[in-house]
C-alpha cells in the first residue's frame, strides 16, 4: 500500500504509555517512506511497524518526533541524513529486520540525541562484538536491545576498538570496510563527503522497484 495523505488523516492517534502524541501506521503493508510531510510535524512517537519498509530515509523535516518504531519490516538499508530530518529523535526499534552488517549502522553516527536503540532479530547482530561495537561507535546511547548500557560495556568497547583518534586494528578492519560502502558517513563540523553515486543508484533502484511492486500490487486489486 502506498503511504498517502489519506493514509495518515485516517489513521489512530494517541497518547502511548510513555505519553507521546502517537501516530500509528502499522500493519498497512507499506513499502515506502513517502509523503510523511502530510502529518505536518504534529507527532512525537511514529509507528509504522508490521508493514514491508526496506529503506529508512526520504523522512521530511520532523523536528517535533522523538520515537520511531519500524519493527517487523524488511529493512536492510539506512539512508544519510538523518539527522537533519529528525534532529530531536530519541529512540529507534528496528527489531525484526535484515540489517546485515556493522557498516550499514553508519548513518545513525548522526543522530546525537539517540538514546535507546533496537536491533534485536537482525542478522548483524550475531556479528563478533556486535553490541560493544555499537556501544562504541553511539556515544549517547543507554539503552541498547531493551537492556542498559553499562559502565563496564563503555570501557569494554574503548578497550577492543580504542578511541576515534586512534582506533585498533580491529576497528581500523571494520572502518576501512566502512569507507568502501559508505563513502557519506556525516560528521557534525566537518566538510560533507561526495555521494557514492553506485550506492546513490543502488537505492535509488530499490526505491524504483519498490514502486513497480506497489504498481503491479494496485493493478491486480483492481482487478480482483
Amino acid at each position: 500500500m502506498k503511504l498517502t495523505a489519506d493514509l495518515i488523516a485516517n489513521s489512530p492517534t494517541y497518547i502511548n504509555a510513555i505519553k507521546e502524541y502517537e501516530l500509528d501506521l502499522s500493519g498497512n503493508h507499506i513499502a515506502l517512506i513517502e509523503n510523511l510531510g502530510a502529518t505536518r510535524n504534529l507527532y512525537d512517537s511514529l509507528n509504522l511497524c508490521n508493514n514491508t519498509i526496506r529503506i529508512v530515509g526520504n523522512f521530511p523535516e520532523l523536528s517535533r518526533l522523538q520515537s520511531l518504531y519500524i519493527a517487523d519490516n524488511r529493512v536492510s538499508t539506512i539512508e544519510n541524513g538523518l539527522a537533519q530530518t529528525l534532529p530531536n529523535l530519541r529512540t529507534l526499534v528496528l527489531t525484526d529486520n535484515q540489517i546485515q552488517n556493522l557498516v550499514d549502522l553508519e548513518p545513525l553516527r548522526e543522530l546525537e540525541m539517540l538514546e535507546s536503540l533496537s536491533l534485536m532479530s537482525n542478522p548483524v547482530m550475531a556479528k563478533p562484538n556486535a553490541r560493544l561495537w555499537c556501544v562504541w561507535r553511539f556515544k549517547s546511547l543507554k539503552i541498547l536491545n531493551f537492556e542498559r548500557v553499562l559502565q563496564k560495556e563503555k570501557q569494554e568497547a574503548c578497550e577492543l576498538f580504542g578511541s576515534p583518534k586512534q582506533p585498533t586494528k580491529l576497528a581500523q578492519g571494520i572502518l576501512a570496510m566502512e569507507q568502501s560502502k559508505v563513502e557519506n558517513t556525516f560528521v557534525p563540523g566537518e566538510m560533507e563527503a561526495p555521494e557514492d553515486p553506485a550506492k546513490q543508484q543502488s537505492i535509488a533502484e530499490l526505491k524504483a522497484r519498490i514502486r513497480e511492486e506497489m504498481a503491479q500490487v494496485a493493478a491486480m486489486e483492481e482487478f480482483i
